[in-house]
C-alpha cells in the first residue's frame, strides 16, 4: 500500500473509502434529496437515533452557521456524558453518524479530496468558522476495531463510548440555547458563571459528589493543559 510521506497510515484505503463516499452523496443528491444522514455499517445506533435527527434538522435548516449535525460525543464516556437531552455546538467535525444538507454537498463536491474526506472537512478553509451539533450522549456507538484505520484508538478510546440506552423526545427539550452561536456563547458563559470552581483534578470527584453540582470549572495554564485534558 501506498503511505503519504511523513505518516505511517497506508492510504490506499482511505482513498478507496473518499471515492466511495463521493459517488454515494453525489447519487444521493442527485435524486433530489435535500439532506442525508449517513451511517456506517460499523456503527450501532441508540433507541433514538432517528428522533435526534428529527428534532435537530429544524435547527441544521435555519442556521447558515451549522454545516451538519453528529450523533457522535469524542468525549461521549459514562463518567463524562449523562444528561440524553442535552445538545452542544462543536467547532470539530465528529463524524460518525452524522446529518448534511444538499446545499453544503454541493459547495464541497468540487473540492471533495482523494483521500482522508474526513480531515478535509475539518479543514478551516472548508469549515469556514460553521459548527456542527452534537450530543452530550452519544447516540452512536462502534464496533469496528477492525477496518482501515486497524482498530486505532479503538480499546483505550472508542470501545469506552457509552451508547444512549433511553428513548428522548428531543423535539419536546427547548434547544434554543443551540440555535445561534450568539445563544450558545450566552449559555456557556452562563453555565461557567455559575458552576462551582474546584483547585485541582485530585479534588473534583469528591466535590462533584458531595455538592451535587452537575458542571464544575477548573482552571489550568499552559503547563497543566496536557495533564487536564486526559
Amino acid at each position: 500500500e501506498l503511505v503519504v510521506k511523513g505518516q505511517a497510515k497506508p492510504i490506499a484505503g482511505y482513498r478507496r473509502l473518499a471515492a466511495h463516499y463521493k459517488w454515494a452523496l453525489t447519487k444521493m443528491f442527485e435524486a433530489s434529496e435535500e439532506h442525508l444522514i449517513i451511517l456506517e455499517e460499523d456503527l450501532e445506533i441508540a433507541p433514538d437515533f432517528f428522533d435526534y435527527f428529527v428534532a435537530t434538522l429544524p435547527l441544521l435548516q435555519a442556521d447558515p452557521c451549522l454545516f451538519c449535525v453528529s450523533a457522535w460525543n469524542d468525549n461521549g464516556k459514562a463518567d463524562l456524558a449523562s444528561d440524553p437531552r442535552a445538545v452542544f455546538r462543536t467547532d470539530f467535525f465528529p463524524g460518525l453518524g452524522w446529518m448534511l444538507l444538499k446545499r453544503f454537498w454541493l459547495e464541497i463536491q468540487a473540492q471533495w479530496p482523494d483521500a482522508f474526506w474526513d480531515d478535509f472537512i475539518r479543514r478551516h478553509d472548508v469549515r469556514r468558522g460553521r459548527q456542527c451539533l452534537r450530543p452530550e450522549v452519544n447516540r452512536a456507538y462502534t464496533f469496528g476495531e477492525v477496518g482501515v484505520s486497524r482498530g486505532q484508538y479503538f480499546k483505550k478510546h472508542l470501545a469506552l463510548i457509552a451508547l444512549n440506552k433511553e428513548i428522548v423526545d428531543l423535539q419536546s427539550v427547548d434547544l434554543s440555547a443551540v440555535s445561534s452561536g450568539a445563544l450558545f456563547e450566552e449559555y456557556v458563559e452562563k453555565e461557567v458563571g455559575s458552576s462551582l470552581a474546584v483547585v485541582s483534578l485530585d479534588t473534583m470527584s469528591s466535590v462533584q459528589t458531595q455538592s451535587g453540582s452537575r458542571s464544575l470549572v477548573l482552571r489550568y495554564s499552559d503547563s497543566t493543559w496536557t495533564r487536564t485534558a486526559r
